[in-house]
């Protein structure tokens, strides 16, 4: 058998440049063409000279992540938010964070940090949740909340109305109502004065702390400085009722940026909560409940019906139904036997389960997803940092523009003053950045929140925005596209000196050093049959190949066609051929001098690949199929499941070589594997994805998006919640910018007063872009 240069398992020529072998997809990185005829354009030195010259490490974004890490999330990821904690954030997308940091015995230096109100401070701990939407100068204060401190913002089983931040909208409004009673009775102009001037002062006290720790303490003019200034302007030209409103508005605008921040501190501490704080641990025969931080790797803790998993581990007596919706985002429970793996968090629906603890409660899955949870808020999007970098230079602007305003009018050109000063007060209170800053950050949080809660574990926000530019998705064939159990289909023997059990035997004694799929099958076949494996030695395993060992003084091979095809050896194509069209993936077994059987293997599609291929080349991606089998067997498994392009006969190192090919050709490309045998690519890879995360540390720190469930169907919600997620983001910077704008021009005119500016200005609009962005959450997967 002849060597193959192409992915065609049945061209003889060694240096082949047919289009058709290749997909018509060539190697030359200038050339348009998505369906390329030119022959010359499929030499294979132009990619190797291509990738010799580029720089692709910008592609290589795989990382180690410290799961000890203390993280803090700071969504705005801005310099003003360099708060007390001595967060240190930088624009350029170093994120390096200097954290309190703990002595030896683990008791925390930072009196803020609220590990002080514990007896002890873990990694379990994950509830010091630090989330900051917005960039202005303000939001940098201690305890943030404007005010509220360590008090929570609205309190679980209280009334609305004992809440601290609604009392002060209730009276502040009351007053400002009153005042315009008191107006319209003709009372005295000094007590309708007083009565704006209180509900001014009780919703604006903590504007005004806010206002001060800015100026003096950074010393930096943010929006709460401005507010002030505009209500004592207003207070001062004759306009108290403007006053108050100002206040009021403003800070009935500051409540609501609070709410969405408490909202998603709440979204990750409810991660936090699916683990139970408490296990029981089996002692003889008595039982024991401790802190799950104090179990040990190796001891037995027992689940009863109704309980959840305390600790990840394996079941080593009885079985249940385990709902696992809290890793995977699959609500159907799962049936968890002796020998099974569990997770921490996961439900004991019915029986009762004896479970050998395999990781410390630190290192459980949940911990490990709340952790990349709260550190996908280091690896921002490019439309956050551009937001970022506008609202900025936004604010001075407008305070220059205001200033001018209010002065040229008047001296210039002898416009009478107090009038121009109302409209630059409006335009003040316009200039206030809150709204425009949270359009993007309060999208990504509920975009990563919510899948994290349907099972996709997305690891930042750049990742989110860059699924939306993913024009073709490449997939591993075996595991990804099939279910990856493979299982000994058919054995011909060749050689009439030998029994099937003997081919058996050779081929079950060679793979039993391997760990390939393929290899598992064939061992587990002879296992079950009760087939005694040989000694071997010698043994070689060939990367894409095979395994060549000595059975004695012989030696023997199992192999694909690419290792024997330099051979001599005589192979009955048609034989080759009608198993390939079967889609079975075919094995020789060998000696020095003939090749003495085939054996084939098969592997069963996944029942929903062809519908979610469907979708996704609906949603406009092309579809890549990768795989070692041959031509035919390659092709019978692409047919069937609908795939635009297959790419077979690949040696491991091919893999990354087609990656390059795909994205010169289409654009961003997103790669899906298992995260262990796939990381090369899912680390060059623009989005790499990683199947069955849950039960694969490597997968959860390779990949980019995790699917936690060994299942594909995730793929078209991931690509529909990053469209959505983008759409409504933009629809955010539209609305905000167009407001923004049409504010202005109306408050220079005089056609809208200051009390219009602030409502629909500031508290209108942030109350839109809040809501608008809380429909993220109700992104559903589109093939349920």
């Amino acid at each position: 058998m002849v060597k193959n240069r192409c992915y065609d398992a049945d061209c003889d020529k060694d240096n082949c440049h047919n289009p058709e072998h290749y997909n018509y997809i060539c190697f030359d990185p200038n050339c348009d063409e998505i369906k390329c005829n030119d022959s010359d354009h499929y030499d294979k030195q132009l990619l190797r000279d291509y990738q010799k010259n580029t720089d692709l490490s910008v592609y290589d974004h795989g990382e180690e992540i410290d799961y000890d890490e203390d993280v803090d999330i700071s969504l705005c990821g801005c310099p003003d938010c360099a708060d007390d904690h001595d967060h240190d954030h930088d624009h350029h997308h170093d994120h390096s964070h200097d954290h309190h940091e703990h002595d030896e015995d683990d008791s925390c230096s930072d009196e803020s940090c609220s590990c002080h109100d514990h007896d002890e401070h873990d990694h379990h701990d994950h509830d010091d949740v630090d989330i900051s939407l917005c960039g202005c100068p303000d939001c940098a204060d201690d305890g943030h909340e404007h005010g509220h401190g360590d008090e929570e913002l609205l309190a679980e089983g209280k009334p609305l109305i004992a809440n601290r931040p609604i009392q002060i909208i209730v009276s502040s409004g009351i007053l400002f109502v009153l005042g315009h009673v008191f107006e319209w009775l003709s009372f005295s102009p000094a007590v309708v004065t007083i009565i704006y001037m209180l509900g001014a002062l009780i919703a604006g006290y903590e504007i005004a702390v806010l206002a001060y720790n800015s100026l003096v303490k950074r010393h930096t003019v943010g929006p709460a400085m401005l507010m002030c200034v505009a209500c004592v302007a207003s207070f001062i030209i004759g306009h108290p009722e403007e006053g108050a409103a100002v206040t009021f508005l403003y800070y009935i605008a500051e409540f609501l940026e609070d709410y969405a921040e408490h909202r998603a501190k709440r979204s990750i501490k409810s991660l936090v909560e699916i683990a139970p704080e408490t296990a029981r641990v089996k002692l003889n025969d008595s039982e024991e409940l401790r802190n799950v931080d104090d179990v040990d790797i190796g001891e037995i803790v027992i689940v009863k019906p109704g309980d959840k998993v305390p600790l990840d581990g394996e079941v080593v007596l009885g079985s249940s139904s385990i709902n696992q919706s809290s890793i995977t985002g699959e609500s159907v429970p799962v049936l968890k036997e002796t020998g099974d793996e569990v997770f921490s968090g996961t439900v004991n629906e019915d029986g009762y389960l004896e479970i050998a603890v395999t990781k410390k409660a630190k290192d459980s899955v949940i911990s490990k997803i709340v952790t990349l949870v709260k550190r996908s808020q280091l690896n921002r999007s490019e439309t956050e940092s551009l937001v970022e970098k506008v609202a900025k230079y936004y604010t001075p602007i407008m305070m220059v523009a205001a200033i001018c305003v209010a002065l040229i009018p008047s001296f210039v050109f002898g416009q009478n003053l107090v009038d121009w000063v109302y409209k630059a007060l409006s335009l003040l209170v316009i200039s206030c950045p809150c709204a425009f800053l949270i359009s993007t950050p309060v999208g990504m949080v509920s975009a990563i929140t919510s899948a994290t809660k349907n099972g996709v574990l997305i690891k930042g926000s750049t990742y989110v925005e860059e699924m939306r530019d993913v024009k073709a998705v490449i997939f591993d064939k075996t595991g990804t596209l099939t279910e990856g159990k493979l299982i000994l289909s058919d054995v011909e023997v060749l050689d009439e000196n030998f029994s099937k059990e003997d081919i058996i035997r050779i081929a079950a004694s060679l793979e039993n050093q391997s760990s390939h799929p393929i290899a598992q099958a064939i061992v587990n076949y002879a296992t079950v049959n009760g087939i005694k494996f040989s000694e071997i030695n010698d043994f070689k395993n060939v990367p894409g190949k095979g395994i060549v060992a000595n059975i004695g003084e012989e030696q023997y091979y199992a192999a694909n066609e690419s290792l024997i095809e330099d051979g001599s050896f005589e192979v009955s194509r048609d034989e080759i051929n009608r198993y390939s069209a079967e889609g079975k993936t075919i094995v020789f077994i060998g000696n020095s001098k003939n090749v003495l059987a085939i054996i084939t293997v098969s592997d069963k599609i996944r029942p929903n690949a062809h519908e979610v291929i469907s979708d996704l080349k609906e949603q406009g991606v092309q579809t890549i199929m990768l795989t070692g089998d041959n031509k035919l067997a390659a092709k019978s498994v692409a047919s069937e499941i609908g795939m635009d392009y297959v790419y077979s006969n690949l040696m491991p190192e091919d893999k990354l070589n087609i990656l390059d090919t795909i994205r010169n050709k289409f654009g961003d490309v997103a790669m899906v594997g298992d995260g262990i045998n796939d990381a090369p690519a899912l680390a060059r890879a623009n989005i790499g994805i990683a199947m069955g995360a849950a039960g694969s540390d490597v997968a959860i720190e390779t990949a980019d998006v995790a699917l936690m469930q060994d299942d594909i169907s995730k793929l078209p919600y991931l690509f529909t919640l990053s469209r959505k997620t983008m759409g409504i983001i933009k629809q955010n910077i539209t609305v905000a910018i167009a407001v923004k704008l049409l504010c202005v021009i109306l408050a220079i005119l005089g056609i809208i007063t200051l009390m219009m500016s602030v409502g629909f200005g500031d508290l209108g609009l942030t109350m839109l872009v809040i809501l608008n962005s809380f429909r993220i959450g109700m992104v559903k997967d589109p093939l349920f």
